[in-house]
């Protein structure tokens, strides 16, 4: 069998990355590997790197990590009230012009420009609407609002306590 150039060259390549590879779990750091690292090693910490505080007593370098840990909290530990929530979304973010902090739109305003009356039907207990291509009788519900009342011209929504009307558009 006659290699390419080509093969030849790669295999090479690959022989040399393998007999790189064992040189260096081998011979270099027999002991080296996952399993080798712990919490007890030591590690220096330069000066430019530490925080800024009260100096604390340098801990041996066999203290376990989490031991050296607990001497860099502040004597005075943040009471619950003052923590904030990570996820949250800084006040600055929020919309000021949002009466009493509701940060969604007006509801009724959204539900009444989304959704369009095209065609009601009023015959007492039966009376329906279309709303947007959809037949609703009374007591069915778009988007949380439900068809409380049908009248000639128009139709009436609810949703927490919340009224909206849906007038007929003329074409």
């Amino acid at each position: 069998m006659n290699l390419t150039k080509r093969q030849k060259m790669l295999s090479a390549v690959f022989l040399v990355g393998v007999t790189g590879l064992v040189v260096d779990r081998v011979i270099l750091r027999p002991q080296g590997g996952p399993r080798a690292a712990s919490a007890e090693s030591p590690v220096a910490v330069s000066p430019s790197t530490k925080a800024a505080g009260p100096p604390v007593e340098n801990p041996p370098a066999c203290a376990p990590v989490a031991e050296r840990l607990n001497n860099l909290l502040p004597a005075k530990a943040a009471s619950a009230e003052e923590l904030r929530d990570p996820f949250s979304l800084p006040l600055s973010w929020s919309d000021s012009t949002a009466a009493n902090g509701e940060r969604t739109p007006d509801t009724i305003t959204a539900f009444t420009r989304k959704h369009q009356l095209k065609a009601v039907v009023v015959q007492g207990e039966e009376s329906s609407a279309l709303v947007d291509d959809t037949h609703l009788v009374l007591g069915r519900s778009v988007d949380g609002f439900r068809l409380i009342s049908v009248s000639h011209r128009s139709a009436v929504f609810e949703r927490d306590g919340k009224q909206a009307v849906l007038d007929l558009v003329d074409k």
